[in-house]
């Protein structure tokens, strides 16, 4: 069976009003490095201010502040993912840019790739809807 040295990669752009996210959200982030399921490859901050400006942090810049869980990065986000990702985030607003490797479909992507398979589509869809959805239509 093949092995592969990393699982599925997955980026997210997750907007905040204000200038960052609060310690809660990098503690969850943390908890699922820490269960296994996933493994941080680059986490970045951005902050447009209200003239329109993008100031962007990588996490690795801040890890002296104390409310930031260590994380094992290797910088994946380029400049171009950061600015795409970015795109539309509006002044007086903050995205975290995440980019995970999917731990739990590391052995499954094997599996597909010994059998010949491969992912022809694949799309997400955020939690809010499917909650709204599955309360509104299940009996």
């Amino acid at each position: 069976m093949t092995t592969f040295d990393y699982g599925p990669i997955e980026f997210y752009a997750i907007g905040f009003d204000g200038d960052r996210p609060g310690p809660e959200i990098l503690q969850a982030i943390d908890d699922l490095v820490a269960s296994g399921t996933v493994n941080v490859l680059d986490l970045v901050f951005a902050t447009r201010s209200e003239d329109g400006e993008l100031t962007v942090l990588e996490l690795s810049d801040t890890v002296d502040d104390a409310e930031v869980p260590s994380l094992d990065l290797v910088g994946l986000a380029s400049d171009d993912d950061i600015a795409e990702l970015t795109d539309g985030v509006a002044p007086g607003t903050s995205a975290a840019i995440l980019v995970v490797e999917l731990l739990w479909a590391k052995a499954f992507a094997s599996a597909l790739f010994d059998a010949g398979g491969v992912v022809l589509a694949r799309e997400g869809i955020p939690a809010p809807i499917v909650n709204a959805y599955l309360s509104e239509n299940l009996d």
